[in-house]
């Protein structure tokens, strides 16, 4: 701003008034704003005033159009009334022209309840009905008496029809028009109104208006093909579900369409089959006569034809409709005259074999749409009729719908019934059999048939296995060379081979796509996913001489080349959903909030990614097992370090399991809460309400628990293949992880205090918080420490570590301490500072694990271990028993094979269920518990000793160690080859009773059942199957019958034994540690490693010395210390395994060397006597040794000592 006093400043306006000042400042222009404002203003109102007045135009028009409309067809109806009303017709043209003039399409006028107009709307939706707003219906026939002037037309039109009129009139063109709209009419008359609920005081009967429109329905599309699409079939669809029309006009309007052959005929079965066929209940509602006439009037070529080549049109159908069109095509194909079975395939010539590969496509398309519904309702069984009102009151009360949980029913008896005739072995055996070895598009449709009948009957899927193992193609191939060759020409195998980010893309694409039609990479997944599953059936019931001369049942077996190729894709395949799991599965955004993370929900494709993962790494795990067994591949082959920074990856999945174990520890006081257990009293005194309640908690609580599997499995890739997959990670890392898995847990569990005395004295001293159990926090610390002791007499070391031990439970991981009183009741002296500690659970082992001298007490101590002398069960009284028994709860709880090797005693429930009864012993099932408890103790002191790194001299059998590692894998399996460990003479007989050529079931005369013999040579007989006893082992389910027998004498016969030992092992160490490592490297790391020499120089690095041995300032050994180790490198490595078994108590070497024995290794002189003999204390790791001065001497007193196994009393 320019002044004339030099200054650029706005002056300051002064306003001593008191009021705000009207004179705007000076250089403002209020005109101009002022004026603006006003005219928009202006503008504005104008504006609105003039929608105002056009709006109420419109409505006046509208109206008075509706008003003149309206006029226009009551004088229509009046004039339709004058001509048609009396017994004198006029045209049916003229009539149906009227008719349609006073009923025409177009805007409505809706109402609500109360005669309210609502708003305006017009046009119709996709399914027939017309659009508009919520809570309004259109009146389509706004006078009731409309029904009957349908009555009075379609009776007009049928006595037209039967004097011979062609119904083409004056103008064929406007009266093929005018019978089209009048046909669309009366197809929505009956989708509208099926049971003539809106005809006042209207009774059904054979003179309805339905069955009026019936009975012209058939003629009117015969001439009028496009009268045929959806809404037809669904109008159809709704009268037969009423139940209340003529069967014979209904029937002649469903198949009219379709057996009209012209250029519409395709689609009619299109939407015949989307719209018809989904209809609930038809056998019901046609009756068997009209369900017969409905079957024989379905061309099945053309019906599948057109559901195959349009799946979208009944893809769209709910799940339910779904599952009755897949029965009516079952029961179609069950009643075709040309066929015996499902899907026979007779006949040579290539168009009828064409067509039996375009069914078996079919029916593998309908059912991979159902067969996660089908899979859930298959077992289920129909509630009783008192329960079912239960359940329908309770969804009467609850008042929030979509949160609701909708309970599975059973499946209806027509449903089940077909869908259960497809598995059968005639059915699958005759499928298969028309393959042929050379066609690749057969093995896709096949493979997607057969892999939908696994999922959906997984109570059948042995015996689907068995069959195809039995089968044979056209060409003579067996169903595993077939299969294995198609899946060697696909796209899939020869990409994962090279690369594993194949598989994780395309599996991506697979479980993102939203399309649920099959691409070209979903039937290669599906060709690959049943090789695995058959060829993993078959490996469990082929010995190894069969597997390894590469051949097998009838040359089903591959040659081992081919299986080590097969071996590489296998590996880059689980490889890849093992380390990208997350980004295969997918993120789902919409779920994910407050730093939780939600995984996607796999896709309805029949099968999921987890489905796959698991039966691949089941089948890998069997294949390295054999190659450990026995290798044919070259060392390093299972090895997939490449693919890993090895470097930093122990640290790596250190970290992985801290935050694992960070996400348990913050659920668990949520899993605590939720995991309410109620028995059937508790369940039965619920209301409905609180009953329907529990159950929706219970199924948040097991999407809850998937969803955080899958988080943690994504997070933690690295503990994943280490769980699942161990082997593609050497061993000694392996170890190492372990080590270090056990030393954070130590520190977490002990505040940091590993050492034993460390923590002891922040026990007492509670210095630091953590150093307590939660468990015992509100105890003293001299009451928790005295809780960690224990005084043990040594002729009932198990007995005493049990009683006073057992109710430690986990917290016997805390250091422990022992005081020994020999046999004449004197405590030993001595502080134990470990190595009393090793003794003790090294004394346990081998007086549990010994099967002849478990039960070998001294008589004067039988009854400190009486099966009433025990830990009181909770809320049990002291004394209540009142019984003094001999049983002994102890004995042989372990028994060892013909290589000595331990498992456990799979009759030690039966024999101490007899010994009870033979003292009317009340409670049978409080002694078997008690019983049970030792087993589970057991496990907790092999644990313990796992747990501390203390080596004992035990060896289990391969197939209880077996156990051991499959705990936290999803995949666990025994096949025949394991039986060898238990029972050599039982393995012998079932492979030469799979290798028989001759009649099983007349030579043989065996049945599904097996007998066990007791010691006291009682007899018991297990059924293997329900009816076992009645059905007969033939050359067709041998396999079966091996399998069933391998897997009960494993697994099934001494499973409370196994599950109570495992129960007291998890305990102490985690299942997940435990499934780092196989059989052979579970004995391993138990016992120490047997295979490897032992190594003279790491031992010698790994010695400490005491008294006169003492390494001086000058840094060399004692002279017959160097004498020793001049004997030690010159014995042999069993004689060296001898010494060190004499001085640790075990014959094997530490898995990472001497360096982590703990007591370490060492050497006290014991004095200058040459003649004296040397000693060890095997509970420090100490060898006594005098200080020899000759070699010759030394070797001679050293080796003296060892086979003489000497002890303290040598010395």
């Amino acid at each position: 701003m320019f002044t004339f006093n030099g200054s650029s400043r706005k002056p300051r306006v002064v306003n001593l008034s008191g009021r705000k000042s009207t004179v705007p400042p000076r250089g403002s222009k209020p005109s101009q704003s002022l004026s603006l404002a006003n005219a928009q203003k202006e503008r504005a109102e104008r504006e609105a005033e003039r929608r105002q007045l056009k709006a109420a135009s419109n409505i006046q028009r509208v109206w008075r159009g509706r008003r003149v409309a309206g006029i226009q067809r009551a004088q229509w109806r009046r004039e339709w009334d004058e001509e048609f009303g009396g017994e004198i017709k006029g045209s049916w043209i003229r009539g149906i022209a009227l008719f349609i003039a006073f009923n025409q399409r177009g805007f409505v006028v809706r109402r609500d309840s109360k005669g309210r107009i609502g708003e305006l709307g017009s046009g119709e939706g996709r399914d027939g009905s017309i659009k508009g707003a919520k809570g309004y219906r259109r009146e389509r026939i706004q006078d009731p008496q409309d029904f009957e002037r349908i009555k009075v037309l379609v009776s007009l039109v049928m006595d037209a029809i039967k004097n011979g009129d062609n119904m083409a009139g004056e103008d064929p063109k406007r009266s093929r028009y005018l019978l089209g709209q009048f046909a669309k009419l009366l197809v929505e008359a009956l989708y509208d109104d099926p049971e003539g609920a809106d005809l006042p005081g209207k009774a059904m009967s054979g003179d309805s208006v339905r069955n009026y429109s019936l009975r012209l329905l058939p003629w009117l599309a015969e001439r009028l093909p496009t009268l045929v699409d959806a809404k037809y079939y669904q109008a159809l669809s709704r009268v037969t579900t009423a139940c209340e029309a003529d069967l014979e006009a209904l029937l002649r309007a469903v198949l009219t369409p379709l057996r009209s052959k012209n250029e519409c005929t395709a689609v009619s079965y299109t939407v015949f089959a989307a719209n018809y066929l989904i209809t609930p209940g038809l056998p019901e509602r046609l009756g068997a006569k009209g369900f017969c006439m409905l079957r024989e009037g379905v061309d099945i070529e053309e019906l599948f034809k057109a559901i195959e080549a349009t799946p979208g049109a009944w893809l769209g159908a709910e799940v339910e409709g779904r599952l009755w069109l897949l029965a009516y095509i079952i029961d179609f194909l069950f009643a075709s005259s040309s066929r015996k079975t499902i899907i026979d395939l007779r006949g040579d010539d290539r168009l009828r074999f064409n067509r039996d590969v375009e069914q078996q496509r079919v029916l593998s398309l309908l059912l991979a749409s159902v067969s996660a519904e089908a899979g859930k309702r298959i077992d289920i069984e129909d509630m009783p009729m008192g329960q079912e009102e239960e359940e329908d009151s309770d969804e009467e009360d609850s008042t929030d719908i979509k949160s609701r949980p909708s309970k599975k029913q059973p499946l209806p008896p027509f449903i089940k019934s077909r869908l259960e005739g497809l598995v059968q072995q005639s059915s699958v055996s005759t499928v298969f059999s028309k393959t042929k070895y050379s066609d690749l598009n057969d093995a896709k449709i096949f493979a997607g048939f057969t892999l939908t009948l696994l999922l959906v009957f997984p109570r059948k899927s042995q015996d689907v296995r068995m069959w195809l193992c039995l089968a044979e193609t056209s060409d003579g191939a067996s169903a595993v060379r077939f299969l294995w060759e198609a899946v060697r020409r696909t796209n899939l195998y020869s990409g994962i081979s090279r690369d594993y980010k194949v598989a994780v893309e395309s599996l991506k694409r697979r479980n993102n796509s939203e399309d649920s039609m099959q691409t070209d990479d979903d039937e290669e997944w599906n060709l690959i996913l049943l090789f695995v599953e058959l060829y993993g059936f078959l490996l469990m019931v082929m010995d190894d001489d069969e597997f390894f001369a590469g051949r097998g049942i009838k040359d089903r077996q591959l040659p081992l080349k081919e299986v080590g190729e097969m071996s590489v894709f296998l590996k880059s395949m689980t490889f890849a959903m093992y380390w990208e799991g997350g980004e295969i599965i997918g993120e789902d955004k919409s779920r994910t909030s407050g730093g939780e993370i939600y995984f996607k929900d796999q896709n309805s494709k029949g099968w999921s990614v987890d489905y796959l993962r698991a039966q691949a790494t089941a089948l890998l795990k069997q294949l390295y097992t054999r190659d450990s067994r026995r290798q044919f591949l070259p060392k390093g082959h299972w090895l997939m370090t490449n693919h890993f920074d090895m470097e930093g990856f122990i640290p790596s999945v250190v970290q992985e399991e801290e935050n694992r174990h960070r996400m348990e520890a913050d659920d668990e006081d949520v899993e605590e809460e939720d995991e309410r257990e109620l028995d059937p009293a508790a369940l039965a005194a619920m209301n409905p309400i609180e009953r329907r309640n529990l159950r929706w908690e219970r199924k948040k609580r097991s999407q809850r628990k998937k969803q955080r599997y899958n988080y943690l499995a994504a997070i933690a890739p690295r503990l994943e293949i280490l769980k699942n997959l161990p082997f593609f990670i050497p061993f000694a890392t392996r170890v190492q992880i372990f080590r270090q898995f056990v030393s954070v847990d130590q520190k977490r569990r002990r505040g940091g205090f590993v050492d034993p005395d460390q923590w002891r004295a922040a026990v007492l001293s509670r210095s630091r918080r953590g150093t307590i159990p939660r468990q015992d926090e509100a105890l003293d610390g001299h009451d928790m420490l005295s809780r960690h002791h224990a005084t043990i007499h040594r002729n009932r070391v198990f007995e005493d570590a049990y009683k006073q031990f057992w109710p430690l439970g986990e917290r016997l991981k805390e250091p422990i301490q022992i005081t020994f009183v020999d046999q004449f009741g004197t405590e030993e002296a001595g502080i134990d500072g470990g190595g009393v500690t090793k003794e003790f659970l090294t004394g346990v082992c081998g007086e549990a694990f010994t099967p002849a001298a478990a039960g070998d007490r001294n008589a004067d101590d039988d009854d400190d271990d009486d099966i009433d002398d025990d830990h009181l069960e909770p809320g049990e009284p002291e004394g209540s028993s009142g019984y003094s028994i001999r049983p002994k709860l102890g004995k042989n709880l372990f028994l060892e094979n013909e290589q000595h090797l331990l498992y456990p005693n799979p009759t030690s429930i039966e024999v101490l269920k007899e010994e009870l009864a033979t003292i009317n012993y009340p409670d049978l099932d409080k002694g078997i518990r008690r019983l049970l408890r030792r087993y589970e103790f057991l496990g907790r002191v092999v644990g313990k000793c796992l747990y501390e790194g203390i080596l004992v001299d035990v060896a289990f059998a391969g197939f209880f160690l077996l156990r051991w590692s499959q705990q936290a894998s999803a995949t666990a399996s025994v096949g025949v080859n394991d039986l060898r460990d238990l029972d050599e003479d039982l393995y012998r007989g079932l492979v030469n009773l799979k290798n028989y050529n001759g009649d099983v079931e007349a030579d043989f005369a065996l049945n599904f059942t097996i007998t066990s013999r007791l010691p006291s040579q009682k007899t018991i007989t297990i059924e293997l199957k329900p009816g076992g006893e009645k059905i007969p082992v033939t050359n067709t389910n041998k396999l079966e019958y091996i399998h069933l027998v391998s897997r009960y004498r494993l697994s099934g016969q001494a499973y409370e034994q196994t599950a109570a030992f495992l129960k007291g092992l998890n305990s102490i160490i985690q299942p997940s540690w435990l499934s780092m490592f196989n059989q052979s490297e579970l004995q391993t790391l138990v016992g120490g490693d047997i295979n490897t020499p032992i190594d003279v120089e790491d031992l010698r690095r790994n010695t400490i010395y005491g008294g006169v041995y003492q390494i001086g300032d000058d840094g060399k050994e004692h002279p017959s210390v160097q004498l020793f180790w001049e004997v030690m490198r010159e014995l042999d490595d069993f004689e060296r395994r001898k010494v060190l078994k004499f001085v640790t108590s075990v014959a094997r070497a530490p898995l990472l060397g001497f360096g982590i024995l703990r007591p370490k290794f060492s050497i006290r002189d014991a004095g200058e006597d040459q003649s004296r003999l040397c000693s060890a204390s095997t509970c420090v790791n100490l060898l006594k040794m005098p200080r020899y001065k000759d070699f010759k001497i030394l070797k001679e007193k050293l080796l003296y000592s060892v086979n003489s196994n000497a002890g303290f009393d040598l010395s």
